[in-house]
Formats: C-alpha cells, structure tokens, sequence
C-alpha cells in the first residue's frame, strides 16, 4: 500500500470530515430522546502538556490509562501494555540488553546496553528513566500512564525521538485510603499488591505501597524436567507529601525499590535437514545441558529517590523542581547459542547511576500558555560481559566498558490563541551531552580504547490548532527527534580504533482529529503521521561477540491511528483502537558478515546487502484492538463486571536489516478477559485469563551467527481467580 504526501493530505480530509460530522450525529441523537448520560462519564484529565487538562484538549497523539482501566485489563507491569495503546510495541528478553525493546510507531533504537539513548522515554512520576529495564517493575498504586506517540523535546527534561511513557503513582491525600489485591492461578502464579496512605498531622501525608509478582516456569527443559522461564517481583514504594495551609507550596519525597528475578530462556529455532528454517517447534519444551541451566538467570536491582517541589507564584503560575537520583544493576547469565549442548554462554553485568535535575515553570493565561524549562543529567554506567564455555568460571571483563554521561538542555513551548479558535503553537529545544568512556580489552592483551563523545542541537517543533467547536479539535504539527551521538560496546579486541556513531534525526508531520459525540458518551480519535529518518543509527553483528554501529540507513514511515470510544447503554462501553503503519528503509547497503547475511536481497555492490524497502524493527504494519465493558447492579448485593478484550498485531523484525524469517516474530491476536462481582460497601471477587487464545510466538530472536538464531517465546495462556478490596 502506497503512503505519500499527498495521500497525508487527503487522509486529513477525511479526518476532519469524520471528526465535523460526528458532533452533529451525536445533537441528532440528543434531539431524538438519547439517553442523557454524559454527565456520569468520567473526564480524563492528564499532564501531557505539564499542566492538567482534558485529554480531548491536548493536541498530542496521547493514549491515557486510568488506574480502573489498568485493573480490567490486569496490567502487571509495562510489558502488559504490549496491544493495549496505538503505535506501541515490545519485544522480549533481548539478551545483552536484559530487557524489553521499546517502540512507538516503529522508531525502536538499537539493542545497545551501553553507550547510546533510548528512542522511548520512560518516567516515573516526572524521572527520567535511563534504561528501559528500569521501566519493568512490579505496578502498584498507580493512578493513570500516558503514552504520547511522536517526538518530545520541547516538554520533558530527557530528549525522545519516538515518544514518551509516563507512569504516575498515586500521591498520598488528606483522607485515609487503602487497597489491596491478592490472586493465584495456573503456572503457580501469585500476585499481591497494596497500599495505605493518609495524613499524619501538621500539613503532612504520607504512603507506602508495594506489590509481589511470582510465576513458575513456562518451558520444561527436557533434559533436567525443570521449568524455566520462571519470574518473581518484589517493589516497595513510599511517598511523604507536604501541602502548605494555603495550598501552594507542596513537596513530595518519594523512594522506591525493585528485586526483580528471572531465569529467560532463548531457544534456537529449528532447522530442518533441508536447510529450510522451521520455527521455535514445540513452545513448552526445551533441551539444555544443567550445567548451562544452572547459569540461567537475570537479576535486577534497582532503586531511586526523588523530590517534587511545586510552588503556585500566582493563579496563572507554577514552579516546579524535580530532583532524583537513581541506581539499577542487572546481572545476566544465559545460554547464548539457544543450542542442546552448552557451546556458548554469555555473563553480563551491567550497572547504571543517574543524577537528575529539571526546573520549570508553566504559565497558564487567558491567550498564552507557556513553559520554560531546563534539565541537568549525569549517568555513570559500566557494562562488563564474558563469552565462555558453561564449565568456566564467569568472568566479565571482555571488554569491560565505561560511560561518563553528562547532558544539560533548555526547552519551551508556547501556545497563543490567534482567535477563540485558532492556537498557533512554538517550541524550541537546545540539547547539549558530552559522554566519557572507555573499552578495556587488556586482559586479552587487547586494546584499551578512551575517547569522548559529544554533540549539540537545536530541535524545533511547531503546530496550529483548530476548536471548530466545543467536540472537535483539529490539529497540525511538525516537530523534530534526535537522537545523541554514542560508542559500539563490543568492536572486538582485534579493533584498531574504538566505534563511535553520530546523531540520527527525524522530522515528524502529524495530522489529527480530536473528536467527541452523543453528548460527551463517545470519543473518536485520529491521526496521520509523516516520518523523514536520516543518519539511522544501526547496529549490524559481525560475529559473535562483535558488533559494528554505523549512520548508515535513510528511512520513511508513514502511517493512520484512530481510536473509539463509545457507552453505548448504561454500564456498557465499547473500545477499538488500530494503526496502519509503513515503516522502511529508503537507503541502506549493510556490509554482509555471519549475523548479517545476504538473505534475499540484492547487492549494491560486491560484500554490501542492499537493505532499501526491508521493513524497520519492532514495526508491525498492522495492529490494534477491540475492548467491551459491561458492569450492572444486582439489587442492593453488588455489580457485576466484565470485561472482553481482543489485541492483534501483524508480524514484526525484532534485530537486523536484512528481514530474514528467522528473526521474524510472527502476527499475533490475544484474547484478554476478567470477569467479577463487586460486593457493596466489600471485597470484589474476580476470575482473569490472559491469552486465552494460547497464540505462541517469537517475541525477540537475533542472529549470532550462520548456525545460530536464538529465540524466546512469549507467554502461554495464563488465568487464575482473586479478592481485591479497596477503602
């Protein structure tokens, strides 16, 4: 399917038709003896723009999950969302990286655990996030996440090319409140979580919450009869919050902690005496040597500590200070040829400790709203890895790599309403990062490699926003994504010079419809985007345990979003949500080597694979969604709820240019259901299965080599019964 321009163009047009007809469709319906029940709807008010507003008046392509909404859908943590919000995508365990990739509208970034940003920003409670692993914890009190979809600069403290994810806990208030949640199911799963928070005098609250996720192994090693695949998640969390007399000073001390350990198996795919490559085979077996089981494992720790201080100067401004600090360490053991015998494993260790520190202040007046803001962020990290047959004494010093990162930047963004309808909308950004390191290979009698990195920019956005009227809002922007420069972790030992890599950028155009209808009981969401990539950052593997990272591709993505929402009768709703979405390589010859073959493509010239038309990682042309909710009371006992959801994607590429069938995840679809009955003024009982279509897929695979493509899979079907009562 042809995506150009123009088509942005006429996709726009018909937006805006869908979104001017749907108000006078719902005044039809009122007309006619609707039922009037808009004013029961709750009104999703979020801090995408860092100041609090309906989500149908922010002109931002921006999905909201409440807390009740993340209970139906039993969110346990981010990998949860995977289906759940339009554009967003994440892999499995990837290895080196010991985490989860994440993308938005197929902008991904590389599977680099050290030395480079990430494209999706992640932050708790207005912390940035260094890693995406820090984003994999057990959720408890939460109280909404947002997902905004395209670049953020000109808003948020850390740059991010593809979008941003905030996950916003619950602040402790001046009533007493208390929850808790207990379930089992199959596969031994327990979970708990929960929470207690109130005053303690004199102006102060405070809260402590905490949640523990534990299942049993999904895959049954055929040689030993153990599981692996087994997780358990402890995370604690503790907020004390002050609010002045007059409430316009508030401060908020919060600490958290996180042990999070797992035994991740890859698996290598099947190949069949023919040569052909037949998949993962049976998804619940798996036939490894104990002595490489035994070394199976990922251990992560984390923790952080921060202080939220806003101060209200006037009814039109605000003041805010965030300060953090935080530290995560993961420790990584895994079978790295995904083979029966114990040929290759692979030992990291892999710590990071940041220091972060944002200023703003929102001005909010009758035709101009403004906020000006600056962040400082440091990061020390190091990443230590060893290649070695099971029988050896592990050690992580092959290389043992060093980054010294320190970023600072100013951003604003300004809105002035031209008329009462029109909103022309400005922002800027200056970016500076400056990043140390080193990659010692001495004790292989190697080389040790120092150098610095460094860069700066200004990265621009600009938009145009149109009220037709009070449920329609139109929307235009343009804005641009960077991503710093950074060094290849693994050159090898044989290098001569250490692999440093530019920035990439990214000029993103946007379209959208933000509509309402039937009296505020519907809301129907739109946009089309245009994405322009250059100086791509990729990673191509050279040879086992050596990688290379080079500005070499050019893309384009293209693509359509739209999501619904509608109550169609009291206590009945209805969701949908899907994306369309062209993601490819407008340029790109890769140097052929054993964990970058030809595969199918031609050849730009002798040694270099042509990659132009392959498809981008993480990129799934087609995914999206359909959610009913039905809740009714029976007598003066309760309600009933239910909940039925089905989430679908097409399939995806999780690591390399070359689109080879083996590191393919194939099309998936998840049927998601919880079902329950809420006792009044007590406890809800509920039942919840997750995958009840059993649907088994690759959810991350790379090539290590000609004979070797290790794979995980994701989870079986799951269910399991619990109590949850709240106060």
């Amino acid at each position: 399917m042809a995506f150009t321009k123009s088509a942005l163009v006429q996709t726009s047009a018909i937006i805006a038709l869908i979104s001017a007809s749907a108000p006078s469709f719902a005044q039809e319906e009122a007309n006619d003896g609707a039922s009037n029940n808009s004013s029961s709807r709750d009104t999703i008010v979020v801090t995408a723009q860092r100041r609090q507003e309906s989500i149908q008046d922010v002109p931002i392509a921006l999905t909201a999950l409440g807390a009740d909404d993340l209970t139906k859908r039993t969110v346990v943590d981010l990998e949860d969302l995977r289906g759940a919000v339009p554009g967003l995508s994440i892999s499995g365990f990837t290895g080196a990286n010991a985490s989860n990739v994440i993308s938005i509208r197929g902008i991904t970034g590389q599977v680099l655990a050290i030395g480079s940003g990430q494209a999706v920003a992640v932050y708790l409670d207005g912390v940035y996030l260094p890693r995406p692993d820090s984003g994999f914890f057990g959720f408890d009190d939460l109280e909404r996440i947002e997902v905004l979809r395209g670049p953020q600069g000109t808003l948020y403290g850390r740059n991010a090319t593809a979008g941003a994810i905030n996950i916003i806990t619950r602040d402790p208030g001046s009533e007493l409140a208390a929850g808790a949640e207990v379930s089992y199911g199959n596969f031994n799963t327990v979970r708990f979580q929960g929470s207690l928070s109130g005053p303690i005098g004199g102006g102060f609250s405070a809260g402590i919450s905490g949640s523990y996720n534990h299942h049993d192994g999904y895959i049954r090693n055929t040689e030993t009869g153990n599981e692996l695949n087994d997780r358990e998640t402890r995370t604690v969390r503790g907020k004390l919050r002050y609010q002045s007399p007059d409430d316009r000073f508030s401060a908020i001390l919060a600490g958290d902690y996180t042990q999070d350990d797992a035994r991740p198996v890859f698996k290598n795919g099947v190949l069949l005496p023919s040569g052909v490559f037949a998949g993962i085979g049976d998804p619940e077996e798996f036939s490894s040597d104990p002595a490489s089981e035994a070394l199976t494992m990922r251990d992560t720790t984390q923790w952080g500590v921060g202080l939220t201080l806003n101060y209200e100067i006037s009814d039109s401004l605000d003041l805010v200070s965030i300060t953090s600090l935080r530290e995560i360490e993961i420790d990584t053991f895994y079978d790295a040829d995904g083979s029966q015998l114990p040929v290759v494993a692979v030992g990291i260790d892999n710590s990071s400790k940041s220091f972060n520190q944002e200023v703003r202040g929102v001005f909010t007046g009758e035709s101009l709203r403004a906020t000006v803001g600056a962040n400082y962020f440091s990061e020390v990290a190091d990443f230590g890895i060893g290649v070695f047959p099971p029988t050896v004494t592990p050690f992580f010093d092959n290389p043992f790599d060093d980054s010294d990162l320190s970023a600072w930047a100013l951003f604003t963004q300004l809105e002035y309403d031209l008329t009462n309808r029109l909103t022309i909308v400005g922002g800027l950004r200056y970016n500076n990062e400056s990043r140390d390191f080193s990659i010692d290979y001495t004790n292989f009698a190697g080389p040790l490699f120092t150098g610095n990195v460094k860069d700066d920019a200004i990265i621009p956005s600009a938009g145009l926003n149109f009220k037709a009227n009070s449920d329609v809002l139109l929307y235009a922007k343009a804005s641009q994504g960077y991503q710093a420069p950074g060094f290849n972790f693994l050159p090898g030992a044989a290098a001569t010079a250490a692999d440093t890599f530019t920035a990439e950028k990214l000029w993103a155009y946007e379209i959208g419809a933000k509509t309402q209808f039937w009296d505020g009981r519907g809301t129907f969401n739109a946009a089309a985007f245009w994405y322009d990539y250059t100086d791509i950052q990729i990673r191509s593997t050279i040879g086992v345990g050596l990688t290379r990272v080079d500005n070499a591709a050019t893309a384009t993505l293209r693509g359509v979003e739209a999501a619904l929402s509608v109550e169609l009768l009291e206590g009945l709703s209805f969701n949908a949500h899907g994306t369309y979405l062209d993601a490819e390589y407008d340029e790109f010859c890769q140097p052929i080597s054993g964990g970058d073959p030809q595969a199918a493509d031609p050849l730009c010239s002798p040694g270099l694979a042509d990659r132009s038309g392959n498809r981008l990682n993480l990129a799934p042309e087609w995914s999206g969604g359909v959610r009913v909710a039905y809740s009714a009371e029976v007598g003066s006992a309760g309600a009933f709820n239910a909940n039925l959801g089905y989430e679908f994607s097409s399939g995806v590429f999780y690591v390399g240019a070359a689109n080879e069938p083996e590191t393919r995840g194939g099309s998936w679809g998840y049927l998601n259901s919880r079902v329950g009955f809420q006792f009044d003024g007590g406890p809800e009982i509920f039942v919840y299965g997750k995958n009840l279509t059993d649907d088994r897929i690759v959810s991350f695979a790379g090539r290590v080599s000609p004979g070797s493509v290790p794979q995980t899979i994701n989870a079986p079907r799951t269910y399991g019964a619990g109590i949850r009562y709240q106060f």
